[in-house]
């Protein structure tokens, strides 16, 4: 294997898939979190009977979801785009053809 593209692969395409994966199974955990505190808050709401201290502590743990979310969706996109960066980088690498290798020698 080629030196340039080993190190295209480890620097590049395998952590940016590695950090896509992770933030995928996060945003999956933390928006599964974000729909369940988004049901309670509804419910809260439905049941009329809690302050509103009680109603914006559960509004303002949403926020947090959201955020959780919002975050693990931009890790995601930014282990694509280093992925991407990778990929483009093995296919634009220029390879040496055998009579400049012929030359040189």
């Amino acid at each position: 294997m080629n030196a340039r593209i080993a190190i295209f692969l480890i620097t590049l395409v395998f952590p940016g898939l590695a950090v896509v994966g992770v933030s995928l199974y996060w945003f999956n955990l933390d928006y599964a979190a974000l729909i369940k505190a988004e049901k309670y808050v509804e419910n809260l709401v439905e049941v009329g009977k809690v302050n509103d201290r009680q109603l914006e502590y559960a509004y303002h743990r949403t926020y947090i979801h959201r955020i959780n979310v919002f975050a693990d969706g931009t890790w995601g996109l930014l282990g694509g785009v280093i992925t991407g960066l990778g990929i483009h980088g093995l296919v634009t690498i220029s390879r040496p053809k055998s009579s400049a290798i012929a030359k040189n020698m």
